[in-house]
């Protein structure tokens, strides 16, 4: 099982920001501007913010692991056909469709999450996810860098679909070892759903964060990927891809985050992680060394926090976890599509500087909307000085 959940997350994530780090071969194959590169890392983000929070009902009559094995035969196939584009709109359609793919995959995946026996084995298997979704990202944005400089275009994403590939085998070896799915019953009003998950509290703060957080990665990854290919840098998408290999740090302290909160409750941990995000954006300056330190702080920071929203959302109360799960990851990957997009805009014309201030506009937003959303259900359980 844990095999499982490991293979699912780095697989599906192999697939999110595969061309971050390649604005290099976008430029000289497609003549991509630096906004048009913006939108073709946002495209896969814009599939999963509309496609996720109807995920778990297009899946709901597969069994998990059988949803996970046909969303990752359909990124295999993907990956292939993004091989063989050859225009920048049928990049951006191919884009797209992975991300109407990803949040199936996920989705199933956080249902195999929500049935842990108890609360160690959910932190275990919550840490084991995100180190997937670490593993996985990081992959996504150093592979295709490395493998197209190594192997052209067609090689490049063709074997990233040879990759996807043996991930599939490996899930399907593991398919004996989960549990007997049942059918679950029919569900109520899609409207229904999302009013009852909004009104709860840890869900809402779940949805926030998460839009926030992923705003926060896509931003920076997307400037910072700009950043490397101009000067002073001027450097080639392979070595680009090599900065990204400085997220892998944050897989330890990942791993050993379930010890750090264990039987406490999640809250005073959001601002300590918040903290050390943003002690990573002060270290990354013009020196090539300041960027790698603070990539790996940021990475840190970041995926520590998701797996604090990993943990909230998979602790649902009031909803099927899997459903849960759609609308997070639809909050989650709206803020990623609009960090890509805004953050390629903003930096062709104010720098790495007009980046970090679109980033802390957004980060101050969303503390407010903690903030009003808090009072909102303190009034809300105070009782009436009437009663």
């Amino acid at each position: 099982m844990r095999l499982l959940i490991l293979a699912t997350s780095t697989g599906a994530f192999f697939n999110l920001y595969q061309l971050q780090a390649v604005y290099p071969w976008l430029a000289a194959r497609l003549e991509a501007s630096l906004t048009q590169a913006g939108w073709l890392n946002m495209a896969t983000l814009l599939g999963m913010m509309f496609a996720a929070p109807f995920a778990s009902r297009w899946t709901r009559r597969l069994a998990p692991v059988n949803a996970i094995l046909a969303g990752i035969g359909l990124l295999v196939v993907l990956n292939a056909l993004l091989a063989a584009s050859a225009t920048l709109t049928g990049l951006w359609l191919v884009r797209l469709a992975q991300g109407v793919v990803l949040p199936c995959v996920l989705t199933a995946c956080v249902a195999l999450l929500a049935g842990a026996e108890n609360e160690r084995q959910r932190a275990q298997w919550v840490g084991l996810f995100v180190t997937g979704t670490i593993a996985g990202s990081t992959l996504s944005r150093f592979y295709p860098a490395w493998a197209l400089d190594t192997l052209g275009w067609a090689g490049g994403f063709g074997s990233a679909a040879g990759l996807l590939g043996v991930v599939w085998l490996i899930l399907l070896r593991q398919r004996r070892h989960t549990p007997e799915y049942a059918a679950s019953a029919a569900q109520p009003p899609f409207r229904a759903l999302l009013k009852k998950a909004l009104a709860e509290t840890r869900l809402r703060l779940a949805f926030i964060v998460g839009f926030s957080l992923l705003f926060t990665q896509s931003a920076i990854f997307t400037a910072l990927g700009l950043k490397l290919a101009q000067p002073p840098f001027l450097q080639s998408a392979a070595q680009i891809g090599l900065v990204y290999l400085a997220s892998l740090p944050a897989i330890a302290a990942v791993l050993a985050s379930p010890r750090l909160y264990q039987n406490r409750r999640e809250a005073p941990f959001f601002a300590a992680f918040i903290a050390l995000v943003w002690l990573s954006l002060s270290i990354i300056g013009q020196g090539y060394a300041s960027i790698v330190a603070g990539v790996v702080l940021f990475s840190v920071g970041t995926y520590l926090l998701q797996t604090l929203t990993t943990r909230l959302v998979s602790r649902a109360e009031r909803v099927p976890a899997a459903f849960a799960s759609g609308v997070y990851l639809g909050f989650y990957y709206a803020g990623g599509a609009l960090g890509a997009i805004l953050s390629a805009a903003i930096f062709s014309r104010a720098g790495f500087a007009g980046v970090l201030g679109l980033v802390a506009a957004v980060q101050l937003a969303a503390m407010g909307a903690i903030s009003a959303s808090s009072l909102g259900a303190g009034k809300r359980r105070r009782p009436s000085a009437k009663a």
